[in-house]
């Protein structure tokens, strides 16, 4: 190499060096003083509404993205299409009420791909029977009745058939969770309204036949099933990349949401950091060495088929993916990443300029033994080999208390977390971009193994979580006797603070096995001593 070879390719290290610190300087300004992730979002939920896959609303929900995405310049955003869903669902407005012997309105939903009525109907009140023996005893009581209870599966069919108007089950409490089930067939279609009714709700309505009045009910719930097949779309923009644009950097969220309410944190806030970071990165005139892929996939929520089935015709792309960045916990602040050994080098790199960003958000870099999958479209990623990332967060939101409720509405964002983390997206694809590698693979999955003594640990603990609030608790398990409580969200165990579920496992699995552990409930933190030395596995 000649000395004029070398001082031209040390200038152009510096040059780039030095471009890309403007870009980023650059973004950091916009992101502060004219952020629109807020606009996005604002869009996506409150005009368009929910976006259950199969319905009217992700088509224009999907239509409009594309055209969000072309709005900052970016010249190829389309939609391709994975797949479909054999019966389409909408859902219009829904109500209920007690009509008498008192009024009351009743706070409830339906699930996904389940009958509404046909306008307001209303009906007496009758207990689910026990066997068919109380379906006999009751007889013409179950004409046009509300069926309060679950209804066995050995009597769904008899009751079907008795001319019962739908069935009323309760909720576990305050939170009304929404679901479905997408395989049906047009020519079978759901014909009785299933309804969750909150807690409280259903027992003001027991304690009413308690007392041995007679219950009358109304509903008007407009549930529609459109014939399918429904086609359905992955929504894709790329910035080029200059120097090697068949590589990739993947930034997303998923765009499907249930339609309880209008899936504003799970995950129309992922979404909006995602066009924002886009909107960013265009605004700063951003020229990254590799393409910057923006996806929103669909169908996630019915087991991340936008994104596995992309993968699998995509099968060619999978080396040439250097990172998968997913953004699907809510409205908290991307707080953190993981990163094996071999990844450590370059994130320090790559991530320097967020840890300054703004004082009040720190953000952190955890070493990990291999990368974890879960559930959210970064798996289907994993699953080929590809380095996925599900952002760790960090704030005050409590992600149970909107994940598939009634209360995922544009309200439970909040504004600084957003245009926060809409900035460390796009400083983040834009540094991973710029390496002069690939990340590196070396043992990115061992951990799915280390982490079996966690899980185990978790079981003898006897909790279900939704990140790390308690979303179950195990009757007789050792959380429930020490007086842990459903929506208690843990923070530390002993000493240790943890932040995300990987923390959790480890603080779990490590040290002895008499912890203090200590939880938030209601603002107020608390501590209990847990003990599962003499456990046999509860």
């Amino acid at each position: 190499m000649t000395v004029l070879t070398a001082c031209l390719l040390l200038l152009t290290s510096v040059w780039t060096s030095t471009s890309e610190e403007a870009v980023v300087d650059k973004i950091i300004e916009i992101g502060r003083t004219d952020n629109r992730v807020m606009d996005h979002l604002d869009h996506l939920v409150n005009r368009v509404g929910p976006r259950l896959t199969g319905s009217d609303n992700l088509q224009t929900a999907s239509e409009w993205a594309v055209g969000r995405f072309e709005s900052f310049g970016i010249k190829n955003a389309r939609l391709e299409r994975w797949g479909s869903v054999p019966v389409g669902f909408n859902r219009g407005p829904w109500s209920g009420r007690i009509v008498s012997p008192i009024e009351r309105p009743l706070r409830f939903a339906t699930n996904a791909w389940t009958a509404g009525t046909v306008g307001r109907e209303s009906g007496r009140v009758v207990r689910v029977p026990e066997d068919e023996a109380g379906i006999e005893a009751l007889g013409d009581q179950l004409e046009g009745a509300w069926v309060l209870g679950r209804i066995p599966r050995d009597l769904r069919e008899a009751l079907n058939g008795s001319g019962i108007r739908g069935e009323i089950r309760a909720t576990r409490d305050a939170l009304i969770l929404t679901g479905g089930r997408y395989r049906i067939d047009w020519d079978n279609l759901p014909t009785l309204p299933e309804i969750n009714l909150m807690r409280e709700d259903y027992q003001a309505i027991e304690e009413l036949l308690d007392a041995n009045q007679e219950v009358v009910l109304e509903f008007d719930i407009r549930n529609y099933f459109k014939e399918g097949p429904i086609a359905l779309f992955n929504v894709i923009a790329d910035i080029p990349g200059t120097e090697k644009p068949d590589e990739f950097v993947i930034v997303g969220g998923h765009l499907d949401s249930w339609d309880g309410a209008t899936g504003t944190t799970d995950n129309g806030t992922g979404c909006a950091t995602t066009f924002e970071a886009a909107r960013l990165l265009m605004a700063a005139g951003a020229k990254p060495k590799r393409t910057i892929r923006f996806m929103l996939w669909s169908g996630e929520e019915q087991g991340l088929l936008g994104s596995r089935a992309w993968c699998e015709v995509h099968e060619d792309l999978m080396p040439k993916i250097s990172a998968v960045l997913v953004h699907d916990g809510g409205t908290n602040y991307l707080s953190g990443i993981t990163a094996t050994a071999a990844m450590m080098e370059d994130f320090e790199k790559v991530f320097t300029p967020v840890r300054t960003l703004d004082e009040r958000f720190p953000f952190g870099i955890r070493e990990v033994q291999g990368l974890r999958g879960g559930g959210s479209d970064h798996n289907s990623y994993l699953a080929k080999g590809v380095p996925g990332f599900f952002w760790n967060q960090g704030g005050d939101a409590v992600y149970r208390y909107t994940h598939h409720t009634q209360h995922d509405t544009y309200e439970q964002a909040i504004v600084d977390y957003q245009k926060h983390s809409s900035m460390v997206a796009a400083i983040g694809a834009l540094g991973i971009a710029n390496l002069d590698h690939l990340l590196s693979r070396e043992n990115m999955q061992a951990e799915a193994r280390a982490a079996r003594g966690g899980r185990q640990q978790r079981r003898l603990l006897g909790v279900r979580l939704e990140g790390l609030a308690i979303s179950d608790l195990t009757e007789g398990g050792k959380a429930a006797a020490a007086g842990l409580k459903v929506g208690d969200v843990l923070v530390q165990i002993g000493e240790t603070k943890i932040a995300d579920a990987a923390e959790l496992r480890r603080a779990l699995r490590d040290g002895e096995p008499k912890k203090q552990i200590t939880v938030v409930r209601k603002q107020e933190r608390i501590t209990v001593s847990i003990d599962w030395s003499d456990a046999s596995g509860n």
